[in-house]
């Protein structure tokens, strides 16, 4: 029954979000599909793993791919770092002024800090990316700095609302603004092993702003954990 649950909230959100998006021809309401695992290999070490399929519409004009690696170390309670890489392959053919198709990779690095108020749980993330974008065998590099505050409610062991904020700075480039996303989700907990989420996020640009769904599936295994053999 939990299960129905869940998938009914998804395809109302869905219908709610596609019917909104709809009152303005205009504006296309894309999805990214999500699939991540963060697993935990010690106390202090975790390893992360993301694969996403950006959509400009809601199944069509694959906008880009995206594979992101990465590892977190734990400092001390509520402050971490880490470090990864992601390559992104990027078609922006519906915006006349790009060029249809480029690559690109990133070489992030991170600075987190958690803490509580109440039950609500404050996650802060200051993340330096350096991005080296690749047309036509020349490689441009720019960089950004990116800060990102969310706030998680849990509602039961289950299920939780969160809403966040990021903004977006270019590094040694003008304009200094780059962009700002803002989002709302609700998660659901199957179990230790697998979390999912769906979202909804707002992309504000020096320009046209996106509306984007978010359907996310985490995994989460611990490997830290000794058996008795």
């Amino acid at each position: 029954m939990k299960y129905n649950t869940f998938i009914a909230a998804i395809l109302l959100f869905s219908f709610t979000t596609n019917s909104l998006a709809q009152q303005d021809p205009s504006d296309e309401l894309g999805v990214w599909y999500i699939l991540a695992s963060n697993s935990k290999i010690s106390e202090k070490v975790s390893f992360q793993l993301q694969t996403q399929f950006r959509f400009y519409e809601l199944v069509s004009e694959i906008q880009q791919f995206k594979i992101r690696t990465g590892v977190k170390y734990r400092i001390m309670e509520g402050l971490s770092a880490g470090i990864g890489y992601a390559y992104f392959r990027n078609d922006f053919s519906y915006l006349s002024e790009i060029p249809p198709s480029f690559d690109e990779h990133r070489i992030v690095e991170d600075i987190y800090l958690d803490h509580n108020v109440g039950k609500v749980k404050v996650d802060h993330r200051a993340r330096l990316e350096n991005r080296f974008i690749v047309n036509n065998g020349e490689t441009d590099t720019r960089h950004w700095f990116r800060y990102m505050a969310k706030f998680t409610y849990p509602f039961s062991d289950a299920w939780s609302a969160d809403v966040y904020n990021e903004i977006w700075l270019n590094v040694g480039d003008e304009p200094t603004f780059a962009q700002n996303w803002f989002g709302v989700g609700a998660g659901y907990k199957f179990s230790n092993f697998i979390k999912s989420r769906v979202g909804y996020q707002r992309i504000h640009l020096d320009g046209p702003d996106f509306d984007r769904l978010l359907l996310e599936i985490t995994f989460t295994p611990d490997f830290s954990k000794k058996t008795t053999p």
